[in-house]
């Protein structure tokens, strides 16, 4: 993870740079030389090993305003900021397989329910990581980095949480009533997101992204963009643990199922900006989904007690002693074809700034269809978030 977080914050001002390398920079003043020159003199006259720092400190500094209208958008002095997050998620997991012989259909549907979590997040110039951890009963933890430039945002999201008291329905009716924590699964259903999105508008000249979503920038009068973006979401959910034996067989012997989709969409964003300070932000943005495969691991089970052997099939005896337990027994795994479809990406934000301290309030809503001729479903999942942060340095 850290490995990834250091290349995605190497490769983006790159990324960046190329992107506006014929761009001519608004600060220093007087100047018409591109990014990466500036850059390079912002290297010039330091320690040889220091060199590397200062050429892309230059550059992530240049990449965030090298195409913006100052009359349109403020950078602030400070460097580095600092927020406290409050985050409010509810992920929820709805799985459905149809027993054709039978005539029934059997829906499992788990959640993290309404989750409260708290965490830090501390960025320079738009290049950020934040961590955050459950409270309460629920678990489950998010880390996150986000990297924004003048016309690029980058945001990428791993979570993971554990469901144990999902729900069971049969035809359409709950079959099971939970009564307490004693009805709690042994070994919870264990869900990992891995969510990658990036974006680049058209109009980042009076536009900003960051002014929304990471106070990097101030967006001082209104103004909207065209937004062409990508996404990449990656979900593995497991309840393949041998005390989940029951879930897995009612679910055809499926016990981990892994999706993936890439999607590639155009959409439209706008800062509205009411008085000082204050900005509210929206983004709507449809995708298409090119790529959408679904891997299914199936599994068999049998009856095993390391103590004693079972006499014949007729000694129950064995069958019901505490020692004999159901095991899994092989594991085969299947994937199927690409499934094209149509999705769409979500957000609005409400910010406020004061000199050195800001407030955000930002709400996020995906929904991820997946399906397989076995297993079919669909992952909605909505994140909320109170921020205080204070720019320093």
């Amino acid at each position: 993870m850290k490995k990834l977080a250091t290349l995605l914050l190497t490769l983006m001002p790159l990324y960046a740079a190329a992107q506006d390398l014929a761009v001519t920079l608004p600060i220093p003043s007087g100047t018409n030389k591109g990014i990466l020159s500036v850059a390079a003199d912002g290297a010039k006259g330091k320690p040889a090993l220091l060199q590397p720092i200062f050429f892309l400190k230059t550059l992530i500094d240049s990449s965030a305003v090298s195409s913006i209208d100052r009359n349109w958008i403020e950078q602030p002095k400070q460097q580095l900021a600092i927020e406290a997050r409050t985050t409010f998620n509810q992920s929820k997991l709805r799985m459905e397989t149809t027993w054709e012989e039978d005539d029934f259909t059997m829906v499992s549907k788990s959640n993290n329910g309404f989750s409260t979590s708290a965490g830090l997040w501390l960025g320079y110039r738009g290049y950020g990581l934040g961590f955050s951890k459950e409270l309460g009963k629920t678990t489950g933890s998010t880390f996150s980095f986000g990297a924004m430039g003048g016309r690029f945002g980058l945001n990428l999201r791993i979570s993971n949480y554990k469901s144990d008291m999902p729900d069971i329905y049969f035809n359409g009716e709950k079959a099971y009533e939970y009564e307490g924590d004693e009805d709690r699964l042994e070994d919870p259903i264990k869900v990992r997101n891995f969510f990658l999105d990036g974006y680049y508008l058209l109009n980042g000249k009076h536009f900003s992204y960051s002014a929304a979503y990471d106070n990097s920038l101030i967006q001082r009068r209104s103004a909207g963009s065209i937004v062409i973006g990508g996404m990449y979401f990656h979900s593995r959910v497991d309840y393949s643990d041998d005390s989940n034996w029951l879930l897995t067989l009612l679910m055809k012997n499926v016990g981990k199922v892994k999706f993936t989709q890439g999607s590639i969409g155009m959409g439209y964003a706008y800062n509205w900006v009411p008085a000082r300070g204050l900005l509210v932000n929206a983004m709507a943005m449809p995708m298409f989904t090119f790529y959408n495969r679904t891997t299914k691991y199936l599994y068999d089970f049998g009856v095993v007690n390391p103590y004693k052997e079972r006499k014949s099939e007729e000694d129950y005896e064995w069958l019901f002693d505490k020692d004999t337990k159901i095991v899994k027994t092989g594991e085969r795994e299947e994937t199927t074809g690409n499934k094209p479809k149509f999705n769409f990406d979500m957000r609005v934000c409400m910010t406020y700034n004061w000199d050195r301290w800001y407030v955000r309030a930002y709400g996020h809503f995906n929904l991820f269809r997946y399906g397989s001729d076995l297993v079919s479903g669909r992952m909605t999942d909505w994140t909320a978030y109170a921020a205080l942060g204070f720019r320093f340095w």
